[in-house]
């Protein structure tokens, strides 16, 4: 990797944050996302994204890096809104038992999935739209997107967590997510999740006109 742009990285995200000669990049808040892909933008470097586990050992894309959110894991429990927010590298374990402990269950998780990121859950499609009533995400130039949040509110516009749900990070990264909450006592059956989005290159030229997101592996 060019020696130039290792410094910038480093100084976004701190030298330990660079791993595999520089080639995996581990930002610890979501402003250092949003610098690192604004310096990727700069530099035309191709990133691909994983929220840790078993996608950091996916190969990062030619001449670029692997953006690992694993250090992204907080999760919040809003009792009043009926909602939580999870950090992208958050496991499905992690937030399960935030949710529990104010006697909540999250609608739409999928079961046996503790030990999964609940990002790569939105990318891969495998969470079901209603569960989702808030997401936040940063496009390939920097820019922070998001979308609902933690009130529960039917609101007429552009449906961002749609187009991102199953776009297997190609359009965008999502950095956090609103998850729906339900009272333990008042489980309620939820549809199967769409899978990964069938038609993402039909978007990718509004969001990602310089091609520089690569699809998660």
């Amino acid at each position: 990797m060019d020696e130039d742009l290792t410094h910038r990285l480093a100084a976004a995200v701190s030298p330990s944050g660079l791993t595999h000669k520089g080639n995996v990049v581990v930002p610890a808040t979501v402003d250092a996302v949003i610098e690192v892909l604004r310096i990727c933008a700069e530099t035309s470097t191709p990133v691909r994204a994983c929220s840790g586990g078993a996608g950091v050992a996916e190969p990062p894309p030619a001449g670029g890096i692997v953006l690992n959110l694993g250090k992204l894991k907080a999760v919040k429990v809003a009792r009043g809104g009926l909602t939580l927010r999870a950090e992208a590298g958050a496991t499905v374990d992690v937030l399960r038992h935030a949710a529990r402990r104010e006697r909540f269950e999250a609608i739409g998780v999928p079961e046996q999935r503790d030990a999964s990121h609940i990002g790569a859950l939105v990318a891969r499609g495998e969470l079901p739209r209603r569960a989702l009533c808030g997401i936040e995400a940063v496009l390939p130039n920097g820019d922070l997107v998001s979308a609902g949040g933690a009130v529960l509110k039917d609101v007429v516009g552009y449906d961002l967590a749609t187009v991102l749900l199953g776009s297997m990070g190609r359009l965008a990264i999502v950095v956090a997510v609103s998850l729906r909450l339900e009272p333990q006592e008042a489980r309620t059956p939820v549809g199967e999740p769409p899978g990964a989005a069938a038609g993402p290159g039909v978007l990718a030229g509004a969001f990602d006109p310089g091609s520089l997101l690569r699809a998660r592996g």
